[in-house]
């Protein structure tokens, strides 16, 4: 496996973490997603995941279930492409958010912005609503840039104004 490799994600025995003095995890690895759906309500429905492989094998078995497979894989790519921009969305976002998180640390200002919070509450919201997207998804993921980009403005303040202690890449 080289070190580009992701599918160590998928390893929740590596998924140890070890929080700071101030209680944030740094440098764990991301949790699969069988312990998130694990942790989730939804888990409480699932009595038991089962799982299919869809490839070849399975299209040889009929022509119906052929076709079901070439739309899942067309349907994937879709996906696919679509992972990939968000991520390199999200780069973006929180390239910015470091710049902020420079200006506040240079101005004094804390972290938290509750004012700002409410209001991407309520925006965030509308845009789910006019997308035809479950708003509980849109706070969900609200909820994580938030909580994201201020630990992220409090390691920048703390580091006197740096942001080069975000870079990972370091």
């Amino acid at each position: 496996m080289s070190d580009t490799d992701s599918s160590d994600w998928l390893r929740p025995a590596d998924n140890q973490t070890n929080p700071n003095a101030d209680g944030v995890v740094e440098d764990a690895k991301p949790i699969s997603a069988a312990a998130i759906a694990q942790a989730s309500s939804v888990s409480d429905e699932i009595e038991a995941e089962k799982s299919s492989t869809i490839d070849e094998e399975a299209a040889a078995k009929n022509p119906e279930v052929a076709e079901a497979v070439k739309r899942i894989e067309a349907l994937r790519q879709t996906i696919d492409n679509i992972d990939g921009a968000v991520i390199h969305l999200l780069a973006e976002r929180f390239k910015a958010t470091a710049a902020v998180g420079v200006l506040k640390a240079g101005a004094g200002f804390a972290p938290a912005d509750y004012k700002r919070e409410d209001y991407q509450i309520a925006r965030l919201q509308r845009i789910a609503i006019d997308a035809g997207l479950d708003t509980n998804i849109a706070e969900m993921y609200r909820e994580f840039v938030v909580t994201e980009s201020k630990k992220r403005h409090k390691r920048i303040a703390d580091a006197g104004g740096d942001p080069g202690v975000l870079d990972v890449f370091a």
